[in-house]
């Protein structure tokens, strides 16, 4: 049933130093209560349409550029964008020795994990444990394998973008023999709230095998009680009891893994998807409860016509407190200035974000949106089932669930009284 409601509406660069341990023995890692592992999850916009639209673009324009003996002026293209995340990723592991990386791929149908891979060396199971599985434990150092990193990403990248081009040419050669079958539209954007979903979970599993094995969202009062206080403080293997056992507790909680400070960055290039809102703020309530921050990268196209921001990264980013970008066309975006702003922006940790001056959210938009059209609307008409908001009434049935639509019944006047015919 479709009712009708209201809908109630400087740039600093830090100054990070590394030092460099040459040394062929692993030194164990200093750590402090200020500076906790982070553990970032970092989604990647891999559509075909919309970096295909954008390569086509970028080569025009340099052309007629270098006609007049000038460099290029983007927009960015898919690989410059890996080269950043790539850039991006090897400096985050260059903070601490025990931070945690992702790297997931988001198509039009298609979600995947490519950093790191099922399998082979550096596979998932072996990074949530702490590095070379082999070893019982993993020691500090392994957390990301920066020879496997460059491989993996461009590897999975290159694997999602394949599948979507083969799927996206079956589907063509269909439809040429069956003319029944409606056309896709080929400028959908990217599958982020799928992407996001995973990402959470993803990390959620690494926070988890953190934890001593205990959920990151359980109430750890619990396992701060003594051993003859209660079973729970057994199973967790955090319990603060005497006569020494403390400190031999609190060294075998050390050797499982130290609390992450989890954090997910999404790299989106392509226009919203519509019909994805709901998806995506249930996953930013579900970010803002587990104090996990999402950051925002949109990387516009310049191309007329084409989206300049997303209005629903604004609004998952403001509802978890991140930090939202909107990086700016032209030579922002090419000859490694994207990497730079990347790491400028995205790369310091949440602890010291507050004493530096990076982007702010001043004004996001928080009207609805149409699940058809994409228009901010006040007024709309709402399924009941799913939630979707339309600005028209749908004819037959919901465009995001398939409920059908109730027929209104007609109504006659009677002494001023409104009355429902049969």
């Amino acid at each position: 049933m479709i009712t009708k409601r209201h809908i109630s509406n400087n740039f600093v660069l830090p100054s990070i130093t590394i030092t460099q341990n040459y040394k062929h023995t692993r030194q164990p890692s200093i750590m402090t209560d200020s500076s906790p592992p982070n553990l970032l999850a970092i989604l990647i916009d891999t559509t075909t349409f919309t970096w295909t639209h954008r390569s086509l673009a970028r080569t025009a324009k340099d052309k007629a550029l270098a006609a007049k003996n000038k460099t290029s002026a983007g927009p960015a293209t898919l690989d410059d964008v890996i080269t950043s995340v790539l850039a991006l990723g090897v400096s985050f592991s260059c903070l601490n020795r025990d931070n945690v990386l992702v790297v997931i791929g988001a198509s039009e149908e298609e979600v995947s994990v490519i950093y790191p891979r099922k399998g082979g060396d550096g596979n998932m199971e072996e990074v949530v444990m702490g590095g070379n599985g082999s070893s019982g434990g993993g020691e500090c150092g392994e957390r990301v394998d920066l020879g496997l990193l460059n491989d993996y990403i461009r590897l999975g990248v290159a694997e999602l973008v394949n599948r979507a081009a083969e799927r996206s040419e079956k589907r063509s050669s269909t439809i040429q023999d069956d003319t029944t079958i409606p056309v896709v539209d080929g400028k959908k954007g990217a599958a982020i709230a799928s992407a996001l979903s995973l990402a959470l979970c993803t990390i959620n599993r690494f926070m988890v095998a953190s934890h001593a094995g205990v959920s990151a969202l359980a109430n750890t009062s619990s396992l701060q009680r003594k051993d003859d206080e209660g079973i729970l403080a057994l199973m967790g293997g955090s319990g603060g009891g005497g006569n020494g056992n403390s400190k031999q507790t609190s060294q075998s909680n050390s050797n499982k893994g130290m609390i992450l400070s989890p954090r997910a960055l999404i790299i989106q290039a392509s226009p919203d998807r519509t019909s994805d809102y709901n998806a995506l703020m249930n996953c930013a309530f579900a970010a803002n409860k587990s104090e996990i921050i999402i950051d925002g990268c949109f990387i516009p196209s310049g191309i007329k016509d084409d989206a300049k921001s997303s209005p629903f990264l604004q609004q998952m980013v403001d509802q978890t407190n991140g930090v939202y970008l909107s990086v700016p066309s032209g030579a922002a975006q090419v000859g490694g200035a994207l990497s730079e702003v990347l790491m400028s922006v995205f790369l310091p940790p949440p602890t010291i974000r507050g004493d530096m001056n990076l982007p702010k959210l001043n004004n996001v938009d928080f009207r609805a949106r149409c699940f058809e059209s994409g228009e901010s609307i006040d007024i709309a008409q709402i399924c009941n089932q799913c939630l979707s908001i339309f600005k028209t009434r749908p004819k037959e049935s919901c465009l995001t669930c398939g409920a059908l639509v109730r027929k209104k019944a007609a109504s006659s006047s009677v002494n001023g009284k409104k009355m429902k015919l049969k």
